[in-house]
């Protein structure tokens, strides 16, 4: 597969221009020059093949070729709304997220929650989200939002189907969820679980409490194992379909 770059940015003059970072890795790290062929791809669906014209330290212009490429994508979407662990181990979730498709990540405040990412941890994430898609051949990027509070996030998703990761839940292998959907919720708590009163949210509106092993997981096990059985799941109905 050729070296992929984000490139969010309409051509300009017929021409597509990569941003500071971009540009740096694709002189610099890559050692590509005119006449070398790329893939660009802008987050929101399209990429093309594209061949270098102009390469400098930081800037980069490049002429699409051919037709736009063309990657299947599903008819699910689905969503991750989980607590935030200590260290770099959310920066494995959202790596791992993206590139099993997952679409939207949400860091969740609970009430036993340690770490709340904010700012530029934010905009470190979202740049881990780049990464992984330019390494994974995703073409739509996955969007991390603002973090946001257990009793607000509960009380939303009424048109998916809202999943709460539960070790005293039925076991994800023996649910009998819905045949036709397409979209999904997958919600994990922290290290020390839900409070009473969070896990009594869940149950009053309608979150369907799913054990996703016979072990207990960590929270990042949780998150990618469960969007992991998610998409298998969802695959196995489409190829039924």
């Amino acid at each position: 597969m050729s070296e992929r770059f984000y490139c969010p940015d309409p051509p300009r003059n017929g021409r597509y221009r990569l941003g500071p970072d971009e540009a740096r890795h694709l002189s610099r790290v890559c050692r590509l020059g005119p006449g070398d062929r790329v893939e660009l791809f802008d987050g929101a669906g399209f990429a093309t093949e594209a061949e270098i014209v102009r390469a400098a330290a930081d800037q980069v212009e490049l002429v699409a070729i051919g037709e736009p490429i063309v990657r299947p994508v599903p008819d699910y979407r689905i969503t991750l709304a989980t607590a935030v662990p200590k260290g770099d181990r959310f920066d494995w979730i959202v790596e791992k997220a993206t590139e099993l498709g997952v679409d939207r990540l949400i860091p969740v405040v609970f009430e036993r929650s340690v770490v709340v990412p904010r700012g530029s941890k934010l905009d470190r994430l979202r740049r881990t989200v780049i990464e992984a898609s330019k390494q994974s051949g995703r073409i739509r990027l996955m969007e991390v939002h603002e973090p946001t509070e257990w009793p607000v996030l509960v009380g939303g998703f009424a048109d998916h189907v809202r999943l709460l990761a539960d070790p005293n839940g039925r076991l994800f292998a023996r649910w009998e969820g819905p045949r036709t959907v397409d979209r999904i919720v997958l919600a994990v708590g922290p290290e020390g679980g839900l409070t009473e009163l969070e896990s009594r949210m869940a149950a009053e509106i309608g979150w369907f409490p799913i054990r996703l092993g016979y072990n207990v997981l960590r929270v990042e096990t949780a998150g990618v194992a469960g969007c992991a059985a998610l998409i298998g799941r969802m695959a196995g109905m489409e190829t039924e379909a």
